[in-house]
């Protein structure tokens, strides 16, 4: 198999502050509710770094196009014809969540076991039919129509406006909203809701993104990038806890961003779990694919998500080191497919070359995660965890590999000390 040498290239991507008509979101005291406000307000963005580190684009074939509107969904609620929601919308019964911060420790879902559901058509096979076989598909993720019996509430406007969310415990529930929904405040839930938004391509572009300081919880919510933002989620905050997402339309599903700038602990103790990436595009940010993506965090959970990547793509899962240490990450009971290789948990700093004594990858963990060679027998154009035997820790992490009942899963092959094999040729 061909030796694909990694090459890092960083570039800045500049965000400038305009004079903006920004929707800011405010709760009116009680947690349930919440408001809408306009007015003018100048933003000012701050330089924002994108920081994606790369190697030369795999072209095997062509990229898997996005989609610009929603993918067919099994039950939509009908919409509100009302341009702005009221506090009606919000289930008054909502909970908001505590600021204690995700752990490490692996939530409880539906993944699925060792015997697949009787209603899967063929276990070795479930892309057709995912949540018949017990993974996070277009059915089971994004809003539920059942927890919005009145439909969802529209909230028009351009695709490149930024809605700034400023007051703690915030709850948006039950609405279409076009833009993307910046996050300032503390304990803010998203839920039930669809969220689309034009980020411009640029480096940084979130159609959720949560700032410096704040947390956020988004669940049951249907993302889309229109093709044009680097990523769904944008972690930057204090915490953050991801579940059940649709996420489409941009060239990172979530990437937890440390601005060390203003804490060492932005980007961390994250939980993303039961959400479905797919259907990601080249035309934001540096081009380059991931379904996770950091640069630096800690504390996180990345447990029984669907990965839907191509071949062409980065990888599924990218755990990097460049801005500040990496370490208790546990990816557990995943279903991956594609990328050139389908996981990365490299310490490369302060370089692939040498990378003793800068940043380090300790403590990150891959339990039961299953991948598929649906695309290539080597799950990933050249195998599922990139490798390089000569370097220092094998372009891996610093603690070297973490493994457990790995396995491929049309061969069954376990995988926890190696790549896999194609016709008894190893992945490489």
């Amino acid at each position: 198999m061909m030796k694909l040498d990694v090459r890092r290239h960083r570039r800045l991507a500049l965000l400038f502050g305009a004079g903006l008509l920004v929707l800011s979101l405010a709760s009116s005291g009680a947690a349930s509710a919440t408001t809408w406000h306009w007015h003018a307000q100048s933003v000012g963005l701050r330089p924002v770094p994108n920081f994606h580190p790369t190697r030369p684009p795999i072209r095997h074939s062509s990229s898997t196009p996005a989609p610009t509107a929603s993918p067919t969904r099994t039950s939509q609620p009908p919409t509100s014809s009302s341009s702005v929601p009221s506090s009606s919308s919000v289930p008054s019964s909502t909970s908001v969540p505590s600021s204690t911060a995700p752990t490490s420790s692996t939530p409880t879902s539906s993944a699925p076991s060792s015997t697949p559901p009787a209603s899967c058509a063929n276990p070795k096979n479930p892309w057709a039919s995912l949540e018949a076989c017990g993974w996070p598909g277009p059915a089971n993720t994004g809003y539920s129509a059942a927890a919005c019996p009145n439909g969802l509430t529209v909230n028009s406007g351009g695709t490149t406006r930024v809605i700034a969310v400023t007051r703690d415990s915030t709850v948006i529930s039950c609405q279409r909203i076009t833009g993307s929904l910046d996050i300032q405040a503390k304990n803010v839930v998203i839920q039930n809701s669809y969220v689309s938004y034009d980020g411009g391509g640029v480096g940084g572009s979130g159609v959720i993104k949560i700032e410096d300081g704040a947390s956020a919880t988004v669940d049951h919510v249907e993302i889309n990038g229109l093709n044009h933002t680097h990523s769904c989620v944008w972690l930057q905050g204090t915490s953050a806890t991801v579940r059940n997402i649709n996420c489409y339309g941009i060239n990172d599903g979530i990437f937890s961003w440390a601005d060390t700038g203003y804490s060492a602990t932005t980007g961390d103790n994250f939980s993303i779990s039961d959400s479905y990436f797919h259907n990601f595009t080249t035309n934001a940010a540096n081009g380059h694919i991931d379904g996770y993506q950091t640069e630096g965090a800690n504390n996180g959970v990345i447990h029984h998500n669907t990965y839907l990547m191509t071949t062409d793509a980065d990888s599924a899962i990218a755990i990097w080191d460049s801005l500040k240490s990496s370490s208790n990450i546990a990816v557990s009971n995943n279903l991956i497919e594609g990328g050139g290789f389908s996981v990365y948990a490299e310490d490369y700093s302060p370089s692939e070359s040498s990378p003793a004594g800068g940043f380090s990858i300790t403590n990150v963990s891959f339990t039961g995660n299953v991948f598929s060679t649906h695309l290539s027998g080597c799950v990933g154009a050249f195998g599922t965890w990139f490798y390089r035997a000569t370097w220092t820790y094998k372009g891996g992490p610093t603690d070297g590999w973490r493994r457990s009942g790995n396995t491929v899963l049309e061969t069954g092959e376990n995988i926890d000390t190696s790549n896999p094999h194609v016709n008894g040729v190893l992945c490489s």
